[in-house]
């Protein structure tokens, strides 16, 4: 679980590191790596690609482990204040009650409040956090935590790798930057994260490898704005269903589940009644979350056109449809890569694949 940049918050108003300009990811340089779209997709056309954001497929983590955290520290000091007051004097306190109860009113309740703070992140909050790639306009528009949305020219946007420290997780962030200048103004990260091997972080001349699905999602992303939407779009199977509306509890139970799909049987079985706690949290956590939605002057510069034969959403299960199905089908625009981690994940946990 990587909630990094939704607590702590992306460090801004700084200057670009050295190691962020060693690892810069520029846009118009191929890789030599398999573009993956990581259940990245909401939609994609030939005008814009919409993702999810990073945090998207770990929603109700946090309620799952800080509900406790948040609950411990009260009935810690209420612990305190029954065993003061039930004494057979009742209420009348000793004077080192009243020091034992401020000292742990002191340590509890600022911890309880950190945590409401917290779960504040996972609920009551957005359901996701959207990015829009137009290739058109070549901007991109991104839909930040706190409700606004910032508009940048896809290429001044200053991506790079970046690294969770204390963790063995990396992502590719996007720092925008002041004008003509090296200090951030904002950052926000593409949608998966995860491990690289010591070669994938600096790879120098040889490339990176067939493991680094960090660089591989990059490229997706940049094979998309750059050349165009038929470069990548045979390898989208699924297309997350949360385009003005929120997730069924199928899809987002299988979102959670996804996040294991790939690791061998034995950790998959053991960390299964993990994620069944948390779709359970992630239910309540979307449910009281706000649908995002985009200014009318982002739905203005992304209108598609009509019959465009890579336009694609996803149903109620997440499953790719065409949106002008008769123009797909003229182009031959369709699914074609072997099913990779959703389809590992529906035959593990016994759902069927729709055909389509």
């Amino acid at each position: 679980m990587n909630y990094f940049g939704l607590f702590p918050a992306y460090k801004v108003n700084r200057r670009l590191s050295d190691n962020e300009m060693k690892r810069r990811l520029v846009q118009k340089q191929r890789l030599d790596v398999e573009p993956r779209s990581q259940l990245c997709v909401i939609k994609m056309n030939s005008t814009f690609l919409e993702s999810v954001d990073k945090w998207y497929g770990w929603r109700g983590g946090i309620l799952l482990f800080l509900i406790p955290a948040t609950a411990i520290p009260l009935w810690m000091l209420g612990g305190m204040v029954c065993i003061a007051v039930s004494r057979a004097d009742g209420w009348n306190l000793r004077p080192y009650d009243v020091e034992i109860l401020l000292i742990t009113a002191v340590i509890t309740i600022p911890t309880f409040l950190a945590g409401i703070w917290i779960l504040l992140k996972d609920c009551f909050s957005f359901t996701h956090y959207p990015m829009r790639f137009n290739r058109k306009k070549r901007v991109v528009h991104v839909f930040h935590t706190d409700g606004t949305v910032s508009t940048t020219p896809w290429d001044e946007i200053y991506f790079t790798l970046g690294h969770m420290k204390g963790l063995h997780e990396w992502e590719v962030r996007g720092h925008i930057l002041e004008p003509n200048t090296s200090t951030i103004k904002k950052t926000f990260a593409l949608s998966y994260t995860g491990p690289l091997k010591a070669h994938d972080v600096n790879p120098g001349v040889s490339g990176p490898s067939e493991y680094d699905f960090i660089r591989s999602h990059w490229e997706f992303i940049r094979r998309y704005m750059e050349e165009g939407p038929e470069e990548v779009s045979s390898q989208v199977q699924f297309c997350m269903p949360l385009d003005g509306r929120r997730e069924s509890i199928r899809v987002g139970t299988e979102r959670v589940f996804a996040n294991f799909a790939s690791v061998p049987l034995v950790l998959y079985v053991v960390t299964w009644p993990l994620c069944a706690l948390i779709s359970l949290f992630r239910i309540f956590a979307m449910r009281t979350s706000k649908i995002p939605v985009w200014p009318d002057d982002v739905e203005e510069d992304c209108k598609i056109e009509v019959g465009d034969p890579y336009a694609i959403i996803g149903d109620e299960n997440g499953d790719r449809v065409a949106v002008y199905p008769e123009a797909a089908a003229a182009a031959g625009v369709e699914f074609r890569e072997p099913v990779e981690v959703a389809g590992h994940l529906r035959s593990r946990i016994g759902i069927t694949k729709v055909t389509r």
